[in-house]
């Protein structure tokens, strides 16, 4: 009876590819109901003018002459008569914060500079864990300075400047870069913990960040945010709330940023390597190839790649948990991530689709202030890609955007695809909306949904209307199942306490109801989902998930306890679920464990699953860090279809040559005898 079950289930995960003429022609009125979405959210425009913030915090922009040294001491003639941002916010009270921050601003013709006063009556209880640049900050104190340049309130125009208490430091550009220091820019940050709290001063180049191209004085965007580990409040000079509505960014006041240099930088790497593996290649082998950016316009970058490496990239591991169709993986490789920001285009692009390549190209940045492009294309002997896309921000709360991706692969038909999308918000209430279509041979089907959203304090809320055709085919895209169409819903409420035992509470709830194209049930399904944090870091959250797929059940328990919840160097969590999925009995259980000891760090992911069939899957990392750019690190993969482990020396992320000695294959299912070195040097 088991494997019965499991045979039909993966029946009906194949019968999704199906089409239906008919069941298709019943999607017009899906399709005239997204075109008057469309005109919603063109009206909707004028509405979200209407609603922003009418108080604007403003620094006038002060050039000095005497640029400040960046060692973490405001004593600086440049600081003494430099525009102060003070009054900062608590996002969830909406009141003035107990722990104060002072910060101060100039620039000159080749950089910005900040120096930021965070007050801090427990000096002894600032946190500061991570001493690696470029590695986001988990449970710890932290700063933040947003800048916004064409001055749009787009997420997708903004940077962001991170440091901590220890002076580690992390960047965030509009439009994305690689993790090579050279290739993100050349900046400074430096930290110290004072009597009455601590210190960030930071050095900005003007030549790493995207501007207008002016010889008038502008307007630009800019924001102070500082989280404090031993409260959990997330304060603002200029509040933005718990939502982040950007529209309500501070001012810098008549700044002019000096004229653009050209620049082209190349990344070029060597590799050497020996396989014991038998094939029938040469058991030795040599590469080369490099990556290069140039810009084009000020506003516009050219990424090339030629033979990029992607064999010695360690890519996530995809889980043993249950699903009926295809489960989504984050995608690691570089050039895929490089101006990520400005391919929005969701999961109608899944680079895991594009497995190989031999070079590829990619132009992305701005157009005018509120309109920005991106092109993509690979190149194999095989296969070829293409991908365009483009936005254009029609006000601080709403945008328009549209794309294009064409796949040929040899011995298979071509595949185009095409999307236009728009959302648009008014306070607190947004209106999205989606459609898109794919071409191949005689196939034109589409896909597509709108949907309206309240964003509030303590409650967030969506409901969406979709469907998708049964032969709607993207060979690009992540699209796990064709052929259905309904409705969904998701509310979540969240609070936070400063002081007390708790520290936050959620509760999720989701729903959806969807039939086939002939009215079959293809879901019916409710999740329910709880965490409580509190203040001495003990995390515990408990969901429900019940319902259909198709001709199967559903309910499904689980509940998590975690120790140092906020800790990402020592934390412990244990989960435990149980029920029915697709008509069959499951148990699984998961344990995370991390710790670190005198520059060891080590992490161990265990789970192990009863389900159709007993599975587990056990992984082990290891790292002891010379420096904060030297590093042996090694992963261990222990599951049913095999054991791969691998070995790693690595220097990376700083300015110099980078190198890895790596012995094994980092994504292969079982050991490889390979021992490869490679170099990177940037020009």
């Amino acid at each position: 009876m088991r494997s019965s079950k499991f045979t039909t289930a993966e029946s009906y995960v194949a019968h999704r590819d199906t089409t239906s003429r008919q069941a298709k022609e019943k999607t017009y009125p899906i399709l005239l109901f997204i075109a008057l979405s469309f005109t919603l959210i063109t009206n909707l425009n004028t509405w979200a003018a209407e609603n922003i913030q009418t108080v604007k915090k403003e620094l006038p922009a002060v050039k000095t002459e005497q640029p400040p040294s960046i060692d973490g001491i405001l004593d600086d003639a440049c600081w003494q008569d430099a525009p102060q941002a003070t009054g900062f916010i608590d996002e969830r009270s909406g009141e003035l914060t107990k722990s104060q921050s002072v910060g101060r601003l100039v620039y000159t013709d080749k950089a910005i500079y900040l120096g930021v006063y965070l007050y801090d009556e427990m000096p002894d209880k600032i946190v500061a864990r991570q001493t690696k640049d470029q590695t986001r900050f988990q449970g710890e104190d932290w700063m933040s300075f947003s800048l916004d340049p064409f001055h749009t309130h787009q997420f997708s125009d903004r940077n962001f400047f991170m440091a901590n208490a220890l002076g580690t430091k992390y960047a965030h550009l509009a439009t994305g870069r690689a993790e090579k220091s050279e290739w993100i820019g050349l900046w400074k940050a430096a930290a110290q913990i004072v009597d009455d709290g601590w210190i960030v001063e930071m050095e900005i180049p003007w030549q790493m960040l995207d501007y207008p191209d002016t010889k008038e004085p502008i307007q630009m965007g800019i924001n102070i945010d500082r989280g404090q580990q031993r409260t959990g409040a997330r304060t603002w000079w200029s509040n933005l709330g718990v939502n982040e509505f950007k529209e309500n960014d501070g001012h810098w006041v008549d700044v002019l940023p000096p004229p653009r240099q050209r620049e082209l930088k190349l990344l070029p790497y060597l590799i050497g390597g020996y396989s014991g593996q038998e094939t029938t290649d040469s058991t030795y082998t040599a590469r080369a190839g490099a990556d290069f950016r140039y810009e084009v316009t000020p506003q516009l970058r050219l990424i090339g790649t030629a033979n990029p490496d992607f064999d010695n990239i360690e890519q996530a591991v995809e889980g043993i948990d249950f699903s009926y169709g295809e489960r989504y993986v984050s995608d690691r490789r570089p050039f895929f991530s490089e101006g990520g920001n400005v391919y929005k285009v969701g999961q109608l692009f899944y680079s895991r689709r594009i497995e190989d390549m031999d070079g590829g190209l990619k132009l992305f940045g701005k157009l005018g202030k509120n309109t920005s492009v991106g092109t993509l294309g690979t190149y194999h002997k095989n296969n070829q890609n293409f991908i365009l896309s483009a936005s254009q921000s029609l006000t601080a709360t709403s945008e328009i955007g549209a794309a294009f991706l064409s796949h040929h692969k040899q011995g298979n038909p071509s595949n185009n695809v095409g999307s236009v999308s728009g959302n648009a918000r008014r306070g607190r209430f947004a209106a999205f909306g989606v459609l898109t279509q794919s071409w191949m041979d005689a196939s034109d089907g589409r896909t597509g949904g709108i949907g309206l959203s309240y964003n509030g304090r303590l409650i967030q809320s969506t409901s969406r209307v979709f469907f998708v055709d049964p032969d709607f085919v993207n060979n690009l895209g992540y699209q796990p199942f064709t052929g259905y169409r309904g409705v969904n819903f998701t509310t979540m409420f969240k609070n936070e306490w400063r002081e007390g035992i708790v520290r936050s509470l959620t509760l999720f709830a989701h729903t959806d109801v969807a039939n086939t194209y002939e009215s079959e049930v293809f879901s019916r399904n409710i999740r329910l989902y709880s965490e409580l944090l509190t203040h001495s870091d003990y995390s515990f959250s408990a969901f429900w998930h019940g319902g259909r797929f198709k001709e199967f059940t559903d309910s499904l328990f689980g509940v998590s306890l975690g120790a140092r919840a906020s800790d990402r160097f020592n934390n412990f969590s244990v989960d435990y679920e149980w029920g029915e999925q697709a008509d069959e009995g499951l148990h699984r259980i998961s344990a995370n464990l991390n710790l670190r000891a005198y520059d060891f760090t080590a992490g161990l992911t265990s789970q192990v699953q009863w389900h159709f069939e007993h599975r587990y899957q056990q992984i082990l990392t290891l790292t002891y860090d010379f420096s904060p750019a030297l590093s042996l690190g090694s992963r261990l993969i222990w599951q049913a279809e095999g054991i791969n482990t691998y070995f790693a020396l690595r220097r990376s992320g700083y300015a110099g040559t980078d190198f890895f000695i790596i012995l094994g294959d980092p994504n292969a299912l079982e050991f490889k005898q390979r021992l490869v070195a490679k170099v990177i040097r940037a020009f």
